[in-house]
Formats: structure tokens, C-alpha cells, sequence
């Protein structure tokens, strides 16, 4: 019998398909600093700019739209065709996701964040099988062979599985997102599965993945012993068809080869898709549903990758405010996590729509 409370597999389906995810503020959130403030630069004119999203972008108009905070303000509308970072698994695309086997080599497996008691973490989904199957989850069979679920049917209730969904390739994606920024009287504290932006390629990208062990109140998919599988790069596909991110694709490699994972140097794992600029840690990597921009794990100076830290203090978001090479006027904006995984910020500075993003 599992340690834990076992959920249908079923509950996982929802597992990302909450559109604007858990939208609560934390009492220890704290105001940005005056060093950090996003207020301190002119946003007249937004922070989207067309030019750099690439061939994914279909459309974007400018709408009447309200934030989360109750304010009317207009909206960059802005459509783009859903998986620009591929929908075939396979080399220079996305993938790998679930491992046949625990005997698959872990460069050729996906990762996962496995949060029971033996070994929890962030670490390959042959380790995170092993981990489980020792914690009572049944996912493991006697030839050593993972459990797979692509949530298309009810699987055995008395097992676990390892998830990834199938792809559609009919999906458009549609955001909106405050022209003007407009910065909270709290940062906003990301939940589970929630909405942060979207990357170069129009690719969502999202808060932590659905806890394997525990149970959120409104989070489909946790606790349900089952472990979502990300690639390399950090991302699956939803069960409702569309690829996203639950990290900064451009910051895994830095990530993986980080000290406290060193997963490169042991395994040989790496972020490898081609759609993904996953040897430029510095760039410029998308934007947050607030209109601040978020950049990769470093600042670019001088032609050299240099932690956040040393160029402006960043604040409680991993967020500073100084000139980059797109806003040479000076930006607030958001770093990836340099050696933590999820590496995505864990909170917000501007407000928002609460339901920012749509599948068409």
C-alpha cells in the first residue's frame, strides 16, 4: 500500500490545464526595493517586441483589458501558433520525456521533481522511478520497466505512472499582456502550475509541475502518485495538446551542469532543441504575464556572462532593473534561477489578467 494518498489517474489530465493557475499573493511577499524598482523606468511604450519572437507569432493587436488589481488599462493581444519549440520527440527537438526503463541511460530520459522521502528533488525520471517505487509507488514492474501514461485512458488505480501527453499540432495560443506595466503594492507569489509568460517561441512557461505527494486545494493533478516528465530543456506537452515550460529553456544546461546537480559532467544530459538558444545563457528569454521582460540565467557584460548580482541588486523576484542590449533606456526585468530547479521566478512585481492566456 502507497505511503500516500493515492489519487485516479484521471486527476492528472488537469494537471496543467488551469489557464491562469493559482492567482493567491503570500503574506511574506515584500515591496521592491528602490535599487529594484520596475517603476524606475519609462514603460510608455510596453516591452513586446514583434522582431523577436520568430515565425511562431501570428498576430498582435492592442485591446481594452482589466488586471487582476481591478484597473483598466489596454492589453498587447498577441496570438501565436501553439509548439514553436517543436512536437516530435526526438534529437534537436523536444524529448526525451518518459524512460522506458529504469536501465535507460539518463541523457535518453527526461527529468522530474520527485518530492518524497527517499532522495527528493529535482533529478532524471529513472532516478525520480527508483526513488518512488522505494517510497510504495508502484511504477516499477519485475522486469525494471517504468509505467507510462499519455492520459488519453484510465489507468490502473493501484499503480503509478510516469506522464507525458500527446501533442496537437491544430492549437494557437492567445495572451494578453499590460502594455504599461504596472507594479503591485506586494509581489506575487507563483503557484503551482501557474502562468508566468511565454518564451521567444511563444511557448507558455509555468510555474512548479504538480507535487507527485502532496494535494493543493484547486491544483488538478497533485498528489496523485504519478510524476509529470519534463525534457531536457524543461518542458512537456499539456494534456490539452500544447507544449510549455515549467523552466527557462535558454538557463537549463547552466542548470544541469550546476554544481549541486553536475548532471552534464555524470550523465552527459543537456538542453539540446534547436528551436531553443540553449547555449546563450544571457538572452533575452520571453515575457512575464505582468509585460516585464525575463532574461536567462546571466547578464551580458562586455561580451561575458555574469551573474545578476553584480550588475543591480535583484530583488526577492531574481529581478533587477539596468540597460540591456533590447532596452538600452534601462527594464526592470526577471533572471532564470542560475543553479535551482524549477529555475523560473518565483514571484511577480506587476499586476496582471487574471486569465492571460487562451487556447484557440
Amino acid at each position: 500500500m502507497n505511503p500516500f494518498e493515492k489519487r485516479p489517474l484521471a486527476s492528472a489530465i488537469l494537471c496543467c490545464l488551469m489557464l491562469a493557475g493559482c492567482s493567491s499573493d503570500s503574506s511574506e511577499s515584500t515591496e521592491p526595493s528602490d535599487s529594484t524598482d520596475a517603476g524606475d523606468t519609462d514603460t510608455s511604450a510596453g516591452y513586446f517586441d514583434s522582431t523577436l519572437y520568430g515565425s511562431a507569432l501570428k498576430s498582435v493587436t492592442q485591446v481594452d483589458c482589466t488586471l487582476e488589481n481591478g484597473s483598466s488599462t489596454t492589453c498587447h493581444q498577441i496570438t501565436f501558433l501553439a509548439n514553436g519549440a517543436g512536437d516530435t520527440e526526438g534529437t534537436g527537438t523536444v524529448g526525451p520525456f518518459c524512460p522506458e526503463s529504469i536501465n535507460t541511460p539518463r541523457s535518453e530520459a527526461g527529468v522530474g521533481i520527485y518530492d518524497g522521502p527517499t532522495t527528493p528533488g529535482f533529478q532524471s525520471l529513472v532516478d525520480a522511478a527508483i526513488a518512488m517505487d522505494a517510497d510504495g509507488y508502484d511504477i516499477v514492474d519485475d522486469a525494471g520497466n517504468i509505467n507510462f501514461s499519455d492520459l488519453t485512458t484510465q489507468g490502473d488505480p493501484s499503480l503509478s505512472y510516469c506522464l507525458s501527453a500527446q501533442f496537437d499540432t491544430s492549437l494557437e495560443l492567445t495572451y494578453l499582456v499590460p502594455v504599461v506595466p504596472q507594479l503591485r503594492a506586494e509581489s506575487h507569489v507563483l503557484g503551482t502550475i501557474e502562468s508566468i509568460g511565454f518564451g521567444l517561441n511563444g511557448v507558455p512557461i509555468k510555474g512548479n509541475p504538480p507535487s507527485v505527494t502532496v494535494v493543493e486545494a484547486g491544483v488538478g493533478g497533485t498528489g496523485s502518485g504519478n510524476i509529470p516528465s519534463l525534457d531536457l530543456c524543461g518542458g512537456h506537452p499539456d494534456p490539452a495538446g500544447y507544449y510549455h515550460w515549467h523552466n527557462i529553456p535558454q538557463a537549463m544546461n547552466i542548470l544541469l551542469a550546476s554544481e549541486g546537480y553536475n548532471y552534464t559532467e555524470l550523465y552527459g544530459m543537456e538542453c539540446s532543441n534547436s528551436h531553443v538558444a540553449f547555449d546563450q545563457p544571457a538572452i533575452f528569454s520571453g515575457l512575464a504575464k505582468d509585460g516585464f521582460p525575463i532574461y536567462g540565467a546571466y547578464d551580458l557584460v562586455d561580451s561575458a556572462n555574469v551573474l545578476p548580482g553584480e550588475v543591480a541588486t535583484v530583488d526577492e523576484c531574481n529581478g533587477h532593473t539596468h540597460a540591456t542590449a533590447e532596452f538600452p533606456d534601462g527594464v526592470y526585468h526577471y533572471h532564470a534561477k542560475e543553479d535551482s530547479a524549477p529555475n523560473v521566478p518565483s514571484c511577480l512585481q506587476g499586476s496582471f489578467v487574471n486569465r492571460d492566456m487562451t487556447i484557440n
